[in-house]
């Protein structure tokens, strides 16, 4: 009886370590800016594995905002609404394996400043 119970305990330590999906270690940087090139696209963290988690967008422009959308694992795509408008921060929350789709429609490079709550 002791011997299984020795190796359920292992087996669930093993099984537990190995699982990276459920925290956001996998993201690296946790603060930074990216540029968006005029009239392109961008996505973030897509293909990486991760948990759920909540990231801080600042957009610093006086007159310029972008189109965001969070995009689950599976593939479907969620429009925020407002999206990030001129010289305003925002909060969204991004799912267990999803990514942030950003759309650029203006004519200049457009950059957002970033930080993920811990």
């Amino acid at each position: 009886m002791k011997q299984l119970f020795a190796i359920l305990l292992l087996c669930s330590s093993v099984f537990i370590g190995c699982s990276s999906s459920h925290s956001i270690t996998n993201i690296e940087p946790k603060n930074g800016s990216i540029e968006i090139p005029s009239k392109g696209e961008y996505r973030m963290w897509q293909n990486v594995k991760h948990g759920s988690f909540t990231v801080t967008l600042t957009n610093a422009s006086p007159n310029q905002s972008v189109e965001l959308y969070q995009v689950k694992s599976d593939g479907n795509e969620k429009w925020v609404n407002p999206s990030l408008l001129a010289n305003s921060s925002l909060d969204i929350t991004i799912s267990a394996d999803g990514h942030l789709f950003i759309k650029n429609f203006n004519n200049n490079i457009f950059t957002i400043t970033y930080k993920i709550a811990e």
